[in-house]
């Protein structure tokens, strides 16, 4: 019996359901895609409104005031720290993060968005790319008190139908374009580094919706396929290869 079999889920399912937000609050595939447990399944980002999170104990707090008076409490040392606050997939949140705290971090372990992965963690790989402003970004090179103000869109956000679409383009069914083109193209194999790559092609796209095939191999080049998957990807972002 295949392992395709086994898992009762085909790769094409596989890209189509890794990355997809359910019911635009639920995270539920990021494990599957990055072979670790999200703890039950899933993780509920809430769907609206401020959002104070202590990223040094994971704690989220409805108002500035019950944020304080933790900091306060557990914290002290770090009573006076700034708020960080920024857009994540389109719901504002606010952090005090410690300084050394970088945006993959915080995506990672303060709002669960596991599919920002994370592997060199020294901005060689691009498996941690986000979109800032529009613009893809290595998350893992980027403090998140640098954030204030910003607009982070992840793999999650990408298809969500409760968020802005920051690829610029249509949705066809569930996915984003740029994620339909990956799916189309079969432009992923083990699959870890791919919320990188459609994230990159999210940014390409968002600027220009048809690259040459030199524009969108530079948009990815700062990118790792250990799997050698490189053509198919560009193929998605350039719509050759049978698109």
């Amino acid at each position: 019996m295949s392992e395709e079999k086994k898992v009762g889920l085909s790769r094409r399912e596989f890209l189509k359901d890794a990355g997809l937000v359910v019911g635009g609050a639920t995270i539920g595939s990021m494990a599957f895609l990055g072979a670790c447990d999200c703890g039950g399944g899933g993780v509920t980002v809430p769907p609206d409104g401020s959002n104070y999170i202590c990223i040094l104990d994971g704690l989220r707090f409805e108002t500035e005031t019950a944020f304080r008076a933790h900091m306060a409490q557990y914290h002290p040392f770090a009573e006076n720290a700034s708020i960080t606050e920024f857009e994540v997939n389109g719901r504002t949140c606010a952090f005090a993060a410690k300084d050394t705290e970088f945006l993959s971090t915080t995506l990672r372990d303060g709002l669960g968005l596991y599919g920002t992965k994370v592997a060199c963690g020294m901005g060689e790989c691009g498996t941690c790319t986000v979109l800032m402003d529009g613009v893809a970004v290595f998350s893992c090179l980027i403090l998140t008190r640098e954030c204030n103000g910003k607009k982070v869109t992840t793999i999650e956000g990408l298809s969500s139908t409760t968020s802005e679409n920051t690829a610029g383009s249509s949705f066809q069914g569930s996915l984003s374009n740029v994620q339909q083109r990956f799916y189309e193209q079969d432009a992923f194999q083990c699959g870890y580094c791919t919320p990188g790559f459609i994230m990159a092609g999210a940014g390409l796209l968002k600027e220009n919706s048809n690259p040459s095939y030199q524009e969108a191999r530079t948009a990815v080049s700062g990118h790792v396929c250990l799997c050698g998957n490189i053509k198919k990807v560009v193929d998605a972002l350039t719509g050759t290869g049978g698109l």
